[in-house]
């Protein structure tokens, strides 16, 4: 897990607090349904999308700088591997992203149910 982390960089960190933080307001949305706690879900989960594409981003954008600017990796004859690596390290934001959204949405449809 930690591996993970780090290979999705600092956006990491930044999208795992506002996850955190939109689980907990999702949980206390399960427990007692409010319209206010629902109001305070859907920014959240924009915070969360747009914190994943800056993750994303950030990480292509590192990846794009390291493979034309250090020897090692441009004069390498697995040039195609190492930027492929990095493609798949970049990804680890939206997957983390888009998980916390899935929980996100998913404890809040039980207050969703509720509310009916």
């Amino acid at each position: 897990m930690l591996e993970f982390m780090r290979a999705g960089g600092f956006g990491m960190w930044v999208i795992l607090a506002l996850g955190a933080v939109a689980l907990g307001i999702a949980g206390s949305f399960a427990w007692r349904p409010t319209e206010r706690k629902l109001g305070l879900i859907r920014p959240m989960s924009v915070s969360i999308v747009f914190a994943t594409l800056l993750g994303v981003f950030a990480a292509l954008g590192a990846v794009f700088k390291h493979v034309t600017t250090l020897d090692k990796f441009s004069k390498s004859p697995d040039l195609h591997l190492i930027v492929m690596t990095g493609l798949g390290e970049s990804m680890a934001p939206a997957i983390l992203g888009f998980a916390m959204l899935t929980v996100v949405w998913l404890i809040s449809t039980m207050g969703l149910r509720r509310q009916v």
